[in-house]
């Protein structure tokens, strides 16, 4: 029996050193999660607790309920604080312990974002309250990895960003007959269509074919005028005449949107593209234009209205 105890005694000892050895006063507490897509986005997404609701429980939206100001994952409640360039205070709320956390917006490469989450608990000095005190932090790690999952599945996808479909082409047609009008204001859709039509008609007085869909661009000039520019695709070359060109473009390459609806909805998917552009930081070096699916002559109830945007990309 005594040497039963002393063999008890040993592992309480040893239990005793390991506890000091390996798990220190301060328990330092990382999380650490990799977003496909720019930091400039992952940044509006983080750093503003308004967009905090469209991704908290993205993986699991029947999880935990947040609040305005505080959200929380299993037991623990989240309260962004102190905003800096890209990172920010987050105080956590664990069992009664208040945390200061930081968390960080790394730029990994173009397209891709590291979320480095990191705070510490302290262990204490008893090394039985050190073991205890080590289990509660895993519980705050294991809580701080869910949440960074969500916002990184969350923030891969394009469409959750940017609102809008993006994807990458290139041009089916690439024979187009254009024609152009200096306007002293913002040209509307009919204006467009008056020039589309001026192309069709002088296609038809040609014997020239329509193979696609028409496309016009808006460029603001000096003296608060107004390009307007529209092509056409057809099969045939012909010479310049008449105000009428001829253009070949390359298949090239193209990030394009499919818009359903009017005009507060293309200006709005135009701006989210552009947006897209600046936070990857892609050069477009020529043109951008408008495709016009629906003829829209045709189809007075906007709300069925396709058109596409396409923004040349290098």
């Amino acid at each position: 029996m005594r040497k039963g105890l002393l063999i008890l005694i040993g592992l309480l000892v040893l239990v005793y050193m390991a506890v000091l050895l390996f798990i220190p006063e301060r328990i330092d507490i990382t999380g650490f999660a990799i977003a496909k897509t720019s930091d400039n986005g992952t940044e509006r997404y983080l750093l503003d607790t308004a967009k905090w609701n469209n991704w908290w429980n993205y993986t699991k939206p029947k999880a935990d309920s947040s609040s305005q100001n505080r959200f929380i994952q299993n037991e623990d409640t989240y309260h962004l604080s102190n905003l800096y360039y890209k990172s920010a205070d987050i105080q956590i709320q664990h069992h009664g312990q208040s945390l200061t956390s930081k968390l960080v917006i790394i730029p990994v490469t173009q397209d891709s974002t590291g979320i480095e989450w990191k705070t510490s608990l302290q262990g204490g000095s008893n090394p039985f309250t050190r073991l205890a005190n080590y289990f509660e932090a895993r519980k705050v790690k294991k809580n701080i990895d869910e949440v960074l999952f969500n916002a990184a599945t969350f923030l891969s996808s394009l469409e959750n960003v940017y609102g809008i479909h993006i994807e990458r082409t290139t041009l089916k047609d690439t024979l187009f007959v254009t024609t152009k009008n200096i306007l002293p204001a913002n040209p509307d859709i009919h204006q467009v269509y008056e020039l589309i039509k001026r192309i069709q008609s002088y296609l038809s007085k040609k014997s020239l074919q329509q193979t696609g869909n028409p496309i016009y661009n808006i460029t603001q000039l000096a003296n608060n005028q107004f390009q307007l520019m529209a092509a056409v695709p057809t099969n045939k070359r012909i010479p310049d005449a008449d105000g009428f060109s001829l253009k070949f473009m390359v298949k090239g390459s193209f990030m394009v949107t499919e818009v359903v609806g009017g005009d507060s909805s293309i200006s709005k998917a135009s701006h989210n593209l552009e947006q897209y552009f600046q936070d990857f930081r892609r050069t477009s070096m020529a043109m951008n234009f408008t495709m016009l699916v629906t003829d829209r002559q045709l189809q007075p109830d906007s709300s069925k209205w396709i058109t596409k945007l396409y923004q040349p990309v290098y």
